[in-house]
């Protein structure tokens, strides 16, 4: 029996014993969503490479694999998965990351993981092996069943496999620093918007605003003139703040909390027992603080979301009714847990 059989075999066997699973690869993403105790079916045996078109730039892997090991046979053809989703302490896996649906420092400009995922292969919650998608964007019609994974966080099904678009790998990278404040950092950011340079990430904390060029030799050198600002040597900094290994995440006094937002939206004014950190030109901030209410008040105000890391995510009644309906069409018993509380079906 190989690992594809197994992991079937195990959802059948679940479903006949009325239990709940709890999917996961490494468990590297565990301490974000809460999960109830269940049983733990894990694929982190469920690896390996089954076909790799380079001239197409799409790669079909299984979902155990690491994206540290993906991110390694890409690199020989001079690719990668541009989205660059969180690794958290190197042992993220490609299914993880697809039903988390977090998409790294360079989201703005390299685009979403979900834009990413062609296909995939999955097992149900009544044991079925259904494909969904293709190898080419062409192939998907009607409803973009692949792409739903992402952000399902593993309730509608164990991902088996998944095609992903990669691109190919720029000739340089380079981190530029300016002392700005975080108002003149989101300002700067959108001046930049309209220009044609090669910005692929950036990063506001402690007064100081970090800018990712990536491209040519010649493309950076004119993107050096025209930005100024100071080179940073740190090449650990991109990986630091997309796996939150950045002294930003680490120790905080309060909880932490993701906030999507508009990217001109104004920032929210914090105590000094508070911290902030920005990404994506504006549109993504962190902060750390002890009042769920004022962030909550916050987002609300700008029109942006939030979500506080290690709790549900907050979605309106409206989403929660067109989910519950989505995992009854995947999972009408319940096999696998959901980490948002659905309504039942009246």
């Amino acid at each position: 029996m190989d690992q594809s059989e197994r992991l079937q075999e195990a959802i059948a066997h679940a479903r006949r014993q009325a239990r709940s699973l709890c999917v996961a690869g490494s468990g590297s993403k565990n301490r974000l969503m809460p999960f109830e105790a269940g049983d733990m079916l894990s694929t982190v045996d469920h690896v390996g490479v089954i076909d790799y078109q380079p001239a197409e730039l799409v790669v079909t892997v299984r979902s155990g694999t690491s994206l540290r090991e993906l991110a390694r046979i890409l690199a020989r053809e001079r690719q990668y998965l541009a989205a660059d989703p969180p690794r958290y302490a190197s042992a993220g896996t490609v299914g993880g990351a697809i039903a988390a649906g977090i998409s790294g420092v360079g989201r703005p400009w390299l685009g979403a993981l979900r834009d990413a995922v062609l296909g995939v292969r999955l097992i149900n919650g009544v044991g079925e092996d259904l494909r969904f998608g293709g190898q080419v964007m062409k192939n998907v019609a009607g409803y973009d069943v692949s792409r739903l994974q992402s952000g399902a966080w593993g309730a509608l099904g164990l991902i088996l496999e998944a095609s992903l678009r990669v691109h190919p790998l720029p000739e340089r990278e380079e981190t530029l620093r300016f002392e700005v404040s975080a108002d003149r950092g989101i300002e700067q950011c959108r001046a930049l918007a309209r220009m044609a340079l090669p910005v692929t990430a950036s990063f506001w904390v402690d007064g100081a605003l970090y800018l990712r060029i990536s491209g040519s030799q010649n493309g950076l050198r004119e993107a050096r003139r025209r930005l100024g600002g100071d080179a940073d040597p740190d090449p650990a900094l991109w990986p630091d703040v997309r796996d939150h290994r950045h002294g930003f995440f680490r120790d905080l006094q309060y909880p932490l909390y993701r906030v999507v937002t508009p990217p001109a939206a104004p920032l929210p004014q914090l105590d000094e027992r508070s911290s902030l950190a920005v990404e994506w030109s504006g549109g993504l901030r962190w902060i750390s603080c002890e009042d769920e209410e004022f962030v909550s008040s916050y987002s609300r105000s700008v029109g942006g979301w939030y979500w506080r890391l290690g709790q549900t995510l907050q979605i309106s009644r409206q989403q929660l009714d067109l989910m519950a309906r989505i995992k009854r069409a995947f999972d009408p018993d319940g096999v696998f847990q959901s980490p948002l509380e659905l309504p039942h079906a009246d």
